[in-house]
């Protein structure tokens, strides 16, 4: 497979090109994505190093790669030139899949880039690293099947790691959200299960913290505590425990215990390469080239998939900012409806108008109706 990787040329090695070899994938081409003189030449050290090709661009190489490309990879942060989602987006006009393990920024980027997505006929994995590890693999596993009951709570204690604002606490806890919500959807075969109830607790001294519970419109609640635990000195530490009517799992995301009625119970140990499969790096790589070659949806990471996590995101980021500690869906939803509503009125904004259109689909995708606001969007483009 020809694959190409856009990186920006930070100091440490991302745990993606770790992931290349239990996989025993070659990388054919690297570009830089930096503004930084010094970490250009980091870009083209490792491109030396994985004996490849080197483009000043991602745009050069998504266009002028020979043979084509038929993936990429995209590991570029706030150094790049270019935001991510325009390089995803520029990929996939140049007729490329892209993996980008970090987070979209908004759900506005989830709704246009996977309406681009669709439109050029590409898919895009973003930020679904946790789910591919063996780990919470074997925890989806169990949970799906009918022994262990319907789910009555789940509670996620999650170490993010140190930062200072709870914008970042919130966007490093993506890949988290992403776990619950995949949880929802193969329980409940949907991709656009939402919560009907949201409550919010934040505190800014000391280290940033977040609590939030949701409750589902099946009943299963779940629990959330994000906090940033930069004071002990270390990067993460994680908590999860799902109960189901007849069992119950305990994980720190490395292992796993489940525990029956019957007192007995089973635990899993750790990923066998610690430094490439611990957090699904290989496993997130390994469906991203299964998925290209047999012409098919990857079975998780998709962005219509990730688009419940991004919407819960923003509205935790919104009861946060506005100090609101509840948030009712049904209100919510009455709320952009009448906003729809007035837009859709405006007697002097042509219907044809692009950004008119484009406002409305993401007030529909924020509404949580993410296959209208996809059908809407994809007609802007």
């Amino acid at each position: 497979m020809r694959l190409g990787v856009v990186y920006s040329g930070e100091q440490r090695q991302p745990g993606l090109f770790q992931a290349l070899y239990p996989v025993q994938l070659r990388v054919s081409c690297m570009a830089n994505s930096s503004a930084i003189p010094e970490n250009r030449a980091r870009v083209e050290e490792f491109a030396s190093f994985l004996e490849c090709d080197f483009f000043d661009s991602p745009e050069e190489m998504f266009n002028t790669a020979s043979p084509k490309l038929e993936g990429v990879i995209i590991i570029s942060d706030e150094t790049a030139t270019v935001a991510t989602a325009q390089l995803i987006e520029s990929a996939l006009a140049a007729g490329v899949n892209v993996l980008s393990p970090v987070p979209l920024n908004s759900l506005a980027d989830g709704l246009h880039l996977a309406a681009a997505s669709e439109k050029y006929d590409r898919l895009v994995m973003t930020g679904t690293q946790f789910i591919f590890s063996r780990c919470v693999q074997e925890i989806l596993r169990i949970i799906s099947d009918s022994g262990f009951g319907v789910i009555q709570d789940m509670r996620f204690l999650l170490g993010i790691g140190r930062v200072p604002y709870l914008r970042d606490l919130l966007k490093h806890g993506s890949s988290h959200f992403q776990i619950v919500f995949e949880i929802a959807r193969r329980l409940f075969v949907e991709y656009t299960v939402l919560p009907e109830e949201i409550t919010v607790m934040a505190s800014r001294t000391g280290a940033p913290t977040i609590s939030s519970t949701i409750r589902f419109p099946q009943g299963a609640l779940c629990t959330f505590c994000q906090t940033s635990n930069r004071q002990w000195g270390n990067d993460s530490y994680h908590t999860i425990e799902i109960t189901g009517r007849t069992s119950h799992i305990w994980s720190d995301l490395q292992t796993w215990r489940c525990f029956a009625n019957e007192n007995t119970f089973r635990m899993g140990g750790a990923d066998e390469e610690i430094s490439a499969n611990m957090q699904g790096f290989s496993g997130q790589l390994q469906e991203f080239c299964l998925a290209i070659e047999a012409d098919r949806h990857p079975y998780a990471g998709t962005l219509r998939s990730v688009l419940p996590s991004l919407w819960f995101r923003e509205r935790l980021q919104d009861c946060v900012e506005r100090k609101q500690t509840s948030l009712k869906m049904s209100e919510f939803r009455a709320s952009l409806d009448d906003k729809i509503q007035r837009l859709e009125s405006k007697r002097d904004v042509n219907a044809q108008d692009k950004k008119h259109r484009r406002e409305r689909a993401l007030l529909l995708g924020k509404r949580g109706d993410f296959s209208e606001a996809l059908i809407a969007y994809r007609e802007t483009l």
